[in-house]
């Protein structure tokens, strides 16, 4: 159900839109966490029963951690709340339980228009799946609209674009979709401007950037995260302790296969540990790489000034977020799509790269 409340805060109109998040797939998860829960209570009696062994807790961990993550999602699927509150210039999104949860900010873009759209995921099991979304549209959207909200649940985007309609001041008229060739060309500055804004300033964090006497331009995008490492290595080192005090005279053949097994998720924890991106930019030459240390995957292009590059939407998907991807348009040939796996927020970044090569002076520029 959802709750539309409207006040006053300090003489200014506020609205409240407030919902929950039950889903079906609660029931299912109940269901699930009874039969587990009983699992995680062997296991754990059996540790108390017997002396400590640093192997079988980390042989634990996992089924504890699952436990726990289960058990909250089931909490926020009953007692869990959306709650958006829209000001005149902006507002907040809570998520949560009670007082306890997650709370962003947000803001309206100037001179915008606040208009819902829609995304369609083509990826799982359940085929295409449509996410609807609450956006604000402007006339120099670079890296696509500003999204302030998506749900799967249309009833609910609808409530709140009304609702942010009603007090929100975005400070211009909406985007026009005819264009003269005055407006092409103003836009076309603004592009420029804004593309040398961002080289100017500080890179995106986790990037670092150089430029050799050369003119060989090399960006590189590290960004380490130690907590979904420290999990992977738990995890990994669970199980092989288990495995190998409990399976040690398994055959030969079994080893191995539990080894080639376990070869994935260490490429994987290795690679969020010491993995790196990179693109490098030699006088019209590109290419793109994605590995640890000299051991990775490469991908080559073409740029150029006569070339056009925008950002668009990619059919790849992380964590519910849709990955963008550089669209290099080049004159009569084949466009290209590349760095659809790299974070979103550095595309900009990126795309100005591109256009303005020349721009860069030759320095270095750390990782911040």
């Amino acid at each position: 159900m959802v709750k539309v409340e409207r006040e006053t805060l300090d003489g200014e109109q506020v609205v409240r839109v407030t919902f929950g998040h039950w889903s079906g797939v609660c029931i299912f998860l109940m269901l699930w966490l009874a039969g587990w829960s009983f699992g995680c209570c062997k296991l754990f009696v059996g540790l108390l029963a017997k002396p400590f062994e640093f192997g079988q807790f980390l042989f634990a961990l996992p089924f504890f951690a699952g436990e726990i993550l289960v058990a909250g999602m089931i909490l926020l699927m009953i007692f869990g709340r959306t709650v958006i509150t829209f000001r005149r210039e902006g507002g907040t999104k809570f998520t949560g339980v009670g007082r306890f949860g997650f709370t962003k900010e947000f803001s309206f873009p100037v001179k915008g228009e606040i208009c819902t759209d829609e995304l369609v995921h083509h990826g799982g099991k359940g085929g295409p799946r449509t996410i609807y979304r609450l956006v604000v549209k402007t006339k120099f959207d670079v890296d696509g609209p500003f999204a302030i909200y998506d749900s799967t649940d249309p009833g609910i985007i609808h409530t709140l674009c009304e609702a942010a309609k009603e007090v929100a001041v975005t400070a211009g008229e909406p985007p026009s979709t005819e264009k003269s060739s005055d407006e092409l060309a103003t836009e076309e500055s603004r592009m420029e401007r804004y593309d040398y804004e961002l080289l100017s300033g500080k890179p995106p964090r986790g990037i670092s950037m150089s430029r050799d006497i050369e003119g060989r331009i090399v960006v590189v995008l590290r960004r380490v995260r130690w907590t979904l490492a420290l999990f992977l290595a738990l995890v990994m080192a669970g199980f092989a302790t288990f495995f190998l005090c409990e399976f040690a005279d398994v055959p030969i053949l079994v080893k191995i296969a539990f080894g080639v097994a376990m070869l994935l998720p260490l490429i994987h924890f290795l690679y969020m540990l010491f993995g790196k991106r990179t693109l490098t930019l030699d006088h019209g030459n590109g290419m793109i790489f994605s590995g640890v240390g000299p051991i990775g995957l490469r991908r080559r292009f073409e740029y150029g000034t006569s070339f056009d590059v925008k950002i668009v939407a990619s059919s790849l998907w992380n964590n519910n977020e849709q990955m963008n991807e550089l669209l290099v348009l080049k004159p009569g040939g084949t466009p290209q799509r590349i760095c659809a796996s790299w974070p979103n927020d550095v595309k900009p970044y990126l795309v100005a790269l591109l256009r303005h090569p020349g721009s860069v002076p030759t320095s270095s520029s750390g990782m911040r």
